[in-house]
């Protein structure tokens, strides 16, 4: 089975999807598994793989990711006529680590700036 790149520390699942009566059980387990595959450019694994982890059929996992999909779960993308990508989305969707380094930066330059408007308990406009 090939290696692809995970964020993976352990199984997590979500507690709306976990008790969600909407998906099956194989649906939670698939959408945790695209959720830690999904890097900043995506999920890339193959049906093949994705059965091989799971022990089931490509074409279950086929089946299983067009209802994820049209459930509202995930996106799938075809690029370069032959490569898949599926990501998260909604609440679940990956934020790259780019966008997250400058929401970082810019929450430092908003504390720094209030911090800079408040001298003595009164706010001085600047």
């Amino acid at each position: 089975m090939e290696k692809l790149p995970r964020d993976f520390k352990g199984v997590w699942i979500p507690k709306d999807i976990w008790l969600s009566r909407q998906l099956s059980l194989m649906e939670k387990v698939l959408f945790v598994e695209i959720h830690s595959l999904d890097n900043d450019d995506g999920c890339y694994a193959s049906n093949r793989h994705l059965a091989e982890f799971f022990n089931v059929s490509e074409r279950q996992i086929r089946t299983h990711i067009g209802t994820l999909k049209q459930k509202g779960f995930i996106s799938v993308f075809i690029q370069n006529r032959n490569d898949r990508v599926i990501h998260t989305i909604g609440k679940y969707a990956r934020v790259p680590d780019a966008a997250v380094k400058r929401l970082q930066q810019d929450h430092q330059k908003l504390i720094h700036r209030m911090t800079l408007g408040f001298r003595g308990g009164r706010k001085f406009s600047s």
